[in-house]
C-alpha cells in the first residue's frame, strides 16, 4: 500500500492497511473497505460522539485531489490530546436513535454459529485433521454458548418481544492505548452492552466501574440479562475457528485463559446478582475438565 500513500498523500513510508504509523510525529491509521456505507454511517455517529466528549479523536485525511478515498482505502489521522476516561464511557453509552435489536435475533445468530462450530467437530474427530484437543475446545465451547441461549430465553420468558438498545460498541477486546480506543474502525453499530463487555476484556473497565455504572447509569432488565449472556458467549473463539484453522499455539492459549476466564465469569456473576435474579449455571462454580 506504499504506492497509494505515496502517490495520493504525498507520504513515503512502509506500511499495510489496518495499521498505525507515524509520519512528521503524527498518528496515522491507514484502513481498506470493499463496502465503505457501513463506515461512513459509524463515522458519522463517532464524529458526533466525538463532539460531545470535546475531542477530535480520529479525522479523515483528503488525498491530493480533495478526495476521501484512494482506490477503496481511507486514511485517518489521530489528534493526541488530554483524554477522560468517564468523560468517554458516558457519552458512548448514549442510545442510538435508531430501532431497538430484538432478543430473537440475537437468538437466531448464536443458535445458527453454534450449529456452524459444532459442525465442524466431524472435520477434527473422524478425518485426517483428527485433532482431539481442538474437539474438547469446541465441546467446551459450545456447551457454554449454549448456556448463553438459556439466558436470553429467560429474557424471552418475561417478554417474548423484548428488545434492547442501540449503540456504538468495539468490534473486539483492543488495547489499552488511547489511540486504539478512539479508532473509528474498531467500532460498529451494536448493543451498548456489547461495548461494556469488551471494554472490560480490554481491561479499560474495571469491575468496580462496572459496578458503579450498574448503580448511577439507567439499564433495563433485559440489557443486564443480555450483559450476562453477552458476557459469558465465546464470540472470540468461535469466530476463530469459523475464519481458520487454529494452530497449535493458538489452541494451547485457549487452554492456558480456561481458569482466567472462569475467574472472570465468577466475578461477574456475584456483582449482577445484586441486580438481577440469575439463572443457575453449574459449571461456574466448580472446576471444568476438558
Amino acid at each position: 500500500m506504499n504506492h497509494i500513500l505515496k502517490l495520493y498523500y504525498g507520504m513515503e513510508v512502509d506500511v499495510s492497511p489496518f495499521q498505525y504509523f507515524t509520519f512528521h510525529q503524527n498518528i496515522y491509521y491507514l484502513t481498506c473497505f470493499q463496502d465503505n456505507r457501513s463506515f461512513f454511517e459509524i463515522y458519522q455517529y463517532y464524529r458526533y460522539f466525538m463532539q460531545q466528549c470535546g475531542y477530535q479523536g480520529y479525522t479523515i485525511v483528503l488525498n491530493v485531489q480533495e478526495a476521501i478515498e484512494s482506490h477503496q482505502h481511507i486514511l485517518l489521522q489521530y489528534h493526541k490530546e488530554s483524554f477522560d476516561f468517564q468523560i468517554y464511557l458516558h457519552t458512548f453509552l448514549t442510545p442510538l436513535p435508531i430501532q431497538r435489536l430484538p432478543i430473537t435475533h440475537i437468538k437466531e445468530q448464536w443458535i445458527c454459529k453454534i450449529d456452524r462450530v459444532k459442525e465442524l467437530v466431524k472435520h477434527y474427530a473422524y478425518s485426517f485433521q483428527h485433532n482431539p484437543d481442538l474437539v474438547s475446545l469446541i465441546y467446551y465451547y459450545a456447551g457454554i454458548g449454549e448456556n448463553c441461549i438459556s439466558i436470553l430465553n429467560e429474557i424471552l420468558s418475561m417478554d417474548k418481544n423484548a428488545t434492547i438498545s442501540m449503540g456504538l460498541s468495539l468490534k473486539y477486546p483492543i488495547t489499552e492505548y488511547v489511540y486504539d480506543v478512539l479508532n473509528p474502525c474498531h467500532y460498529i453499530i451494536s448493543t451498548r452492552m456489547r461495548h461494556l463487555v469488551y471494554l472490560i476484556k480490554s481491561h479499560l473497565l474495571s469491575y468496580d466501574m462496572f459496578n458503579e455504572l450498574l448503580e448511577k447509569q439507567y439499564f433495563d432488565i433485559y440489557e443486564i440479562y443480555y450483559f450476562y449472556a453477552r458476557f459469558f458467549f465465546p464470540s472470540t473463539f468461535f469466530d476463530d475457528i469459523l475464519c481458520r484453522q487454529l494452530s497449535k499455539e493458538e489452541i494451547e492459549k485457549y487452554y492456558q485463559i480456561i481458569e482466567q476466564d472462569q475467574s472472570m465469569y465468577v466475578e461477574m456473576t456475584k456483582i449482577l446478582s445484586f441486580y438481577i435474579s440469575l439463572p443457575k449455571i453449574s459449571w461456574i462454580n466448580r472446576k471444568n475438565m476438558l
